[in-house]
């Protein structure tokens, strides 16, 4: 039986999808910088790689802009 937080080629090779999924956001964000949707995407983006850190800097920036998308993602954020 394989241990829950099993590296395998095909983790490796989703992590870098998401990577590459973050850098797509990023890029939106630079032309829509105030869109929550995009926002609250990066930060589920962060979560699922486990940089949490990133993640939070996110959700603050996001509660500012839509309250129930940021309760959403602190939610994802603490069931890490």
């Amino acid at each position: 039986m394989m241990e829950k937080d099993y590296r395998g080629p095909f983790s490796r090779m989703g992590e870098g999808l998401v990577e590459k999924y973050i850098e797509d956001l990023k890029k939106e964000l630079e032309q829509k910088p105030n869109d929550p949707e995009l926002h609250f995407k990066l930060g589920v983006a962060y979560v699922r790689l486990k940089k949490i850190d990133e993640a939070r800097n996110v959700y603050k920036k996001l509660k500012n802009m839509d309250t129930k998308l940021a309760k959403e993602l602190l939610d994802i954020i603490y069931e890490v």
